[in-house]
This record gives structure tokens, sequence and C-alpha cells, in this order.
């Protein structure tokens, strides 16, 4: 009697393999808000675009991107841009101080752009998409030789 019980769980554990239908785990991506991006001589990550670094991400659907501030300020990672009436609608972590971190899940498709509050000079851009490929180059068809 006690092997069905066991033959059910395994029964049911195959068809899950099987179909496919295991729970899926996101991925992690990191972006480093980098040290001195806060001070206002701060051209250089700026002209160098890595005040957040990278400065522009490339993710899957459903991937968790954590930010960590290495500076010796507070930042903050705020969706959109400064200009934008609904910037931070979608995440804003608020003031993250030195050594901490912020975590947003991007579960949708799209580009989202982001800034820090306190320094507006710095912004981001996470770009989520499926897979893509890469393009190969097209290569021609042989030629016949002509006959002589």
């Amino acid at each position: 009697m006690k092997s069905k019980p066991f033959g059910a769980l395994f029964g049911l554990l195959a068809l899950v393999a099987i179909l496919g239908v295991a729970p899926a785990f996101g991925e992690t991506a990191e972006v480093t808000i980098a040290t001195g991006a806060g001070s206002s001589a701060s051209a250089d990550c700026v002209a160098a675009k890595n005040c957040f670094s990278p400065s522009v991400l490339n993710v899957a659907p459903g991937t968790e991107v954590d930010w960590k501030n290495t500076d010796t300020v507070s930042h903050t990672v705020t969706s959109g841009k400064i200009s934008d009436d609904n910037a931070g609608s979608l995440f804003d972590s608020g003031l993250v101080k030195k050594g901490q971190e912020f975590t947003f899940t991007f579960a949708d498709a799209g580009t989202y752009d982001y800034f820090c509050t306190v320094h507006p000079w710095m912004v981001g851009q996470v770009v989520v998409g499926g897979a893509t490929a890469t393009p190969t180059p097209e290569t021609p068809a042989p030629s016949t030789p002509a006959p002589a």
C-alpha cells in the first residue's frame, strides 16, 4: 500500500517534466551605481555613459535587476525620464544609501528608462525582450563557370 502514494507522486513529477510545466526561475542581472557618479564634477561618468553601469541593460522578461550603490552618497532608481509626468510610477527605490541595493523584476517586454532624482544627469535603460538571433550575412549563391 505504501507504494501507491509514491507511485502517484512519481507519475505526477514525470508528467510535469514531460509537459515542461515545471516552474521557471527568473534570471538576475546587476547594475552598479558608479563611485563618484553623484559628484557635481561627474562629467566623466556622463561622457562615458557609466553612471549606472551598464547604462543599457538587455534582459529577458522575468529578470530581476539589482542596482548596487558603490558610490559614497545616496541615489535613487526611478522609472521614466525626469521630464515625464508619470516618472516613478512603475518603480522608485527611494534613497539607496552607500552599500545598499534596490531590486525590481521586469515582467513585460519593453524599453524602460530610469534616472536618479537626486542627480538627474544619471540615466539608464533596461531593454526587456525575448531572445534575439544574431543576423548572419547572406552568402552569395555559387556561380557556375561559363563554358569555354
